[in-house]
This record gives structure tokens, C-alpha cells and sequence, in this order.
């Protein structure tokens, strides 16, 4: 690995990032009727969560870090749906809330699932 440049998409992070998308174009309709401010900080969730899955796809990060960038990441959106909930309802929110942890919480296993493959073939 040493001297090679990782490529996201070779460690799955591309079906994530497809999920990632669906759900920015589920929900960008709601954040542009509130109007620009709640539109771009809505892709900027996005885009600190696309942040995420580089981060747990390289793998020169140490395993601590992704952890508590993870956990960070979680509170986050809490707070950012938390936030939104007060224009947006409180359903929608709960909803965008669960297809983000959720799309956390699988890329995550996989990062794990990755993890433990790379030592049983060391």
C-alpha cells in the first residue's frame, strides 16, 4: 500500500455516496423552499458526510479517528435535524435523521467488515 494513492471507489465507498446522493435528492426540495441558508447548509451536511466516507475508506487513517469522527458526524446531524424540525416538521426530519445513521451505520460495518478481511489475508 505504501506509496499508492486510495481510490474510494475501491473500497466501496461508491455505493454509499450513490445512497448519499438519493437522499440529497430526496430532501433538497424541502431545504429550497426555506430558502438559500437552509439549502446550503443542508449540503453542507452532505457534504461533511461524503467527507466521512473518504475519511473511513483510507486506509492510513487510524481506526480511533474514524470512530470519533463518527460519533461527531452523529451529533451533528442530530443537531442540524434537530434544528430544521422547527420549520421543516418534526416527521421529516426524523426521517432524514434515520436514512443518515442508518447510511453511517452500514458504511461503518463495512468499514469494519474491510478491516478484518485485510488482516485474515495479511
Amino acid at each position: 500500500m505504501a506509496g499508492k494513492e486510495f481510490t474510494p471507489a475501491v473500497y466501496g465507498a461508491s455505493g454509499f455516496r450513490r445512497l448519499l446522493r438519493d437522499i440529497e435528492d430526496r430532501y433538497s426540495g424541502a431545504f429550497d423552499e426555506l430558502g438559500p441558508r437552509a439549502l446550503q447548509d443542508f449540503k453542507h451536511m452532505i457534504d461533511c458526510v461524503d467527507a466521512f466516507l473518504d475519511l473511513l475508506a483510507d486506509p492510513r487513517t487510524d481506526f480511533r479517528v474514524k470512530l470519533m469522527c463518527y460519533g461527531r458526524l452523529r451529533e451533528d446531524v442530530l443537531e442540524f435535524c434537530r434544528y430544521y424540525a422547527s420549520w421543516l416538521g418534526n416527521p421529516l426530519m426524523e426521517r432524514l435523521r434515520a436514512e443518515i445513521y442508518e447510511l453511517l451505520e452500514e458504511a461503518v460495518c463495512w468499514w469494519g467488515e474491510q478491516e478484518v478481511y485485510d488482516e485474515i489475508r495479511v
